[in-house]
């Protein structure tokens, strides 16, 4: 997601356009540490189109050129924004975020998500794509594939553990539901995928920049079966089980996320209905998106501020105990003086035991060393409770 912090930085996809166009690819390259061909593929990766071959050849030659083509609006689920890594800092300028309170309209994106999925089905039509396995959508490609590879393992060996995990009648329904409402999806630019999640399918549907992840499931009670410890629908189920098909995020805007049998028709009949239904969720998500980033911020910054109050209680709480320890150490070291001075006046008043000069200022001169060492002052213990503790900028 491109809200998530990095070192990169967010472009507007028309900033990038402009960049392209402002000199041969050549010399962009050299400028962002890049190939010229690695810089074409990044930013055809991105969408921007690049000057024709001969371009620069004409500008120089003096002959009419065709003007720099806006970069194309945002679609459904898009995030308007493209994040580059530093080597673009300062050749590219930093955009913001779209607002989290918008406008987000754009060419193909009305301000309103009702709308929106209007304008969907009217581009979708009535029709859908048929769900044909022989010529799957991409996103069923790698499943399929594996599915393949075990068929042909269990034809060898009749072990059960060997067996496809999507070959009964109800998981080959439910990929050919899916690769239609894949196809259809492809017609509007966007596209989806399905995996092979111990023996259930693990759908992820994309939008735009969004990725909605779905399951499709039997409807209600039905007959299960455990394989390697993993509970999954019976590979028997009949193909007109009922199945409904619902999206695993949590929408705060009112947008539909669960589709399924019903008396008012199967899901394949539905399937224009719920590609629009997909891309307005898309979309949802997105503007959801902003909010939660901004949210998520704050909370940072809540969580930050309380750990460093935390910080500063507990140095707080130390420099006291270093001050009362600051205290101790220097009644110790003082009594030790007063203990000497003590000695000395009662050993010259011969109120004590007679030592010889040179003992009694040996000893002296020890005691008075083991106070300096133990003054807060002297040693430099008294540094500890000084300072202020003060809060992170």
């Amino acid at each position: 997601m491109y809200w998530i912090g990095d070192n990169g930085f967010l472009a507007h996809p028309d900033d990038l356009s402009a960049f392209a166009w402002s000199a041969p690819m050549r010399d962009l390259a050299a400028r962002v540490g890049l190939s010229d061909v690695g810089l074409k593929k990044l930013l055809k990766g991105h969408g921007i189109v690049t000057p024709p071959q001969g371009y620069w050849n004409r500008i120089h030659a003096g002959r009419t050129v065709p003007g720099r083509p806006l970069a194309p609006p945002r679609q459904p689920g898009e995030t308007g924004r493209i994040r580059l890594d530093g080597r673009f800092q300062g050749h590219v300028p930093e955009a913001a975020p779209i607002p989290e309170g918008g406008p987000f309209a754009a060419e193909s994106v009305p301000e309103e998500l009702d709308e929106l999925r209007v304008a969907e089905l009217r581009a979708i039509g009535r029709g859908s794509a048929p769900g044909d396995l022989g010529n799957p959508h991409p996103g069923l490609g790698d499943l399929l594939k594996r599915e393949e590879k075990r068929r042909a393992k269990f034809e060898a060996s009749q072990w059960s553990w060997d067996r496809p995990s999507f070959d009964g009648p109800l998981a080959q329904r439910q990929l050919r539901f899916l690769d239609r409402l894949f196809k259809t999806m492809s017609r509007r630019g966007h596209s989806g995928a399905v995996s092979d999640d111990k023996g259930r399918l693990s759908i992820r549907m994309v939008v735009g920049d969004m990725s909605l992840c779905a399951s499709l499931e039997p409807a209600g009670r039905h007959a299960t079966e455990t394989v390697a410890g993993n509970t999954r629908p019976a590979r028997d189920l009949p193909a007109s089980t009922p199945l409904v098909l619902a999206l695993t995020e949590k929408f705060r805007a009112p947008v539909r996320a669960t589709w399924k049998d019903d008396p008012e028709g199967k899901l394949e009949g539905k399937v224009a209905a719920i590609a629009a239904d997909l891309i307005v969720a898309g979309e949802a998500l997105f503007r959801q998106r902003l909010v939660e980033t901004r949210e998520w911020e704050e909370e940072r910054q809540r969580l930050r501020r309380k750990h460093e109050l935390e910080r500063i209680a507990a140095l707080e709480a130390k420099r006291l105990e270093d001050l009362r320890r600051s205290g101790e150490l220097l009644r110790q070291a003082e009594e030790i003086r007063s203990l000497v001075i003590r000695v000395k006046v009662a050993i010259a008043a011969g109120q004590s035991v007679d030592l010889p000069p040179e003992q009694l200022l040996s000893w002296e001169a020890w005691a008075l060393e083991q106070a300096d060492r133990i003054d807060p002052v002297i040693s430099g213990q008294v540094l500890s409770h000084l300072s202020v503790p003060e809060l992170d900028q």
